[in-house]
């Protein structure tokens, strides 16, 4: 007997599902149980960075002293560019905390 296919979303999908799960006011399990998911799928596309890490960004000739990074759930982190250097190893891991 052959083995079923196992559907495999798309980002689109995902991303769709994440923003339905956001704008529900449900819990991730009345969610999950509302759309038969189960709940470590859910958290797995929470923690699953859907943009790439990089992005390219055009600066001014004469950039301003500070920046913000704002993310798909609405929270910001202000830095200034002189901070920059002393946390970019930590930047990735830190966005990935604020993202989920």
């Amino acid at each position: 007997m052959p083995k079923p296919r196992i559907h495999r979303r798309t980002t689109n999908e995902i991303q769709q599902l994440l923003t339905a799960f956001q704008s529900s006011g449900q819990t991730r399990a009345e969610f999950c149980a509302s759309h038969r998911l189960p709940i470590s799928t859910l958290d797995s596309y929470r923690r699953r960075p859907l943009t790439p890490a990089f992005i390219e960004i055009n600066l001014p000739p004469s950039p301003p002293d500070s920046f913000a990074i704002v993310l798909r759930n609405g929270r910001r982190l202000e830095l200034t560019w002189n901070a920059l250097p002393h946390i970019a190893d930590q930047l990735d891991g830190l966005l990935l905390r604020l993202e989920a």
